[in-house]
């Protein structure tokens, strides 16, 4: 039985197949009142729209019955007579689904002609991008014919959900899903830079707008500064969520370049690239760290150098006390002469002569040189 008459007010809720999804859904319908039908995704259905409506009596009868109508391909009203129900017409071919970074592409099969009349694929963004990330929107439109083809979306950005849908108007969906296009290699990190003082390498966080980002991989060459001659090779890879790197202390005079590349699943990115040369400034910022080696000598030789300008200034100082005092010469000194007496003594210096300085002045005491000798005079 397709349906139960309640009476020429309202129509009972049809029991068709259980897939049909009624909307709305009710245990029965108002006289007039219409229902959209659909089925799940991927199955057809003949007729989407249905209504109650009264039913001319038929022969031996002048009641009027509510019963379920259906437009017909001219757009009029006509009983329901037969069961409704969802056939499974259109269908993705196993295998065939190909997602790019750039694009999607699928082969499709429709086993009801009249379903696969007047089909209608689309492509679309998903939703709406967000900072950094700029998605640019997409909508693309085809009309399929037959029963097999192809359908691909234009070109798209990667790692960015889009939206396929296949349906017959004016609402029965066929095929839908949403896909994600793969990742590409990232962008070039930006403002990479050294931090002089420090050693430490600093750089921007790539954001994922062309995939997620898993690391960033860092190299290192070093060269001799004077003549460009390779010494040595290391490369370095850091988590994704490391924006600075120092690296071990480097060689004095050597010169470095470092590259930095951004990683996503599709490999390593464009590189951004870094020259310096490990030196101390004259302002005294680091731009490169010294081997332990170097701060020892340096040290040594400071050492050395203090005290070499104590044991200097030490023996200079020496030789100053050792350089006697030269005294002015003094011929005579005249002395206040005494009171009551007119005898003065003068003072009067002269050298010994060479018999004072011979052998007969060991029996006395020896004069100094400059000792002044005292001589009597009177009027």
């Amino acid at each position: 039985m397709l349906f139960h008459l309640i009476g020429a007010g309202k129509c009972q809720k049809p029991q068709w197949d259980p897939r049909i999804l009624y909307v709305p859904d009710k245990r029965s319908y108002d006289l007039n009142e219409t229902v959209i039908l659909t089925c799940p995704v991927g199955y057809w259905l003949s007729h989407t729209e249905v209504s109650c409506m009264k039913q001319n009596p038929g022969q031996g009868s002048t009641a009027f019955q509510s019963i379920w109508h259906e437009k017909n391909g001219r757009g009029r009203w006509q009983p329901v007579g037969r069961n409704m129900t969802c056939v499974e017409v259109f269908q993705v071919v196993p295998g065939t689904l190909e997602v790019s970074s750039t694009s999607i592409k699928l082969n499709w099969t429709c086993s009801f002609l009249d379903a696969c009349q007047h089909m209608l694929a689309m492509c679309q963004l998903a939703g709406p991008s967000s900072p950094p990330c700029k998605s640019e929107k997409v909508t693309e439109q085809e009309i399929l014919h037959g029963q097999m083809g192809t359908f691909a979306c234009p070109p798209l950005q990667p790692f960015t959900v889009y939206s396929i849908t296949i349906s017959v108007p004016p609402s029965t969906i066929l095929f839908t899903q949403h896909l994600r296009t793969k990742a590409m290699v990232p962008q070039k990190p930006e403002q990479l830079q050294l931090d002089a003082s420090t050693g430490t390498l600093r750089w921007k966080a790539l954001p994922s707008c062309r995939g997620e980002i898993v690391g960033y991989q860092l190299n290192f060459t070093a060269r001799r500064a004077h003549d460009g001659t390779f010494l040595n090779f290391q490369q370095v890879t850091v988590n994704h969520s490391v924006t600075q790197y120092t690296p071990p202390p480097q060689s004095p005079g050597s010169k470095y370049t470092v590259t930095i590349q951004g990683l996503t699943a599709a490999g390593a990115g464009d590189a951004s690239s870094l020259e310096f040369q490990a030196y101390i400034s004259v302002s005294g910022q680091f731009l490169g760290s010294w081997p332990w080696t170097a701060v020892t000598v340096v040290v040594a030789l400071s050492v050395m150098v203090t005290l070499s300008a104590v044991i200097v200034w030490f023996v200079l100082s020496r030789r100053r006390k050792a350089v006697p005092i030269k005294t002015e010469e003094d011929h005579y000194i005249e002395l206040q002469p005494y009171e009551n007496s007119d005898i003065y003594s003068v003072i009067k210096g002269r050298s010994l002569s060479k018999e004072e300085a011979g052998t007969g002045g060991q029996d006395r005491e020896p004069a100094s040189p400059h000792l002044p000798i005292l001589e009597s005079s009177g009027d």
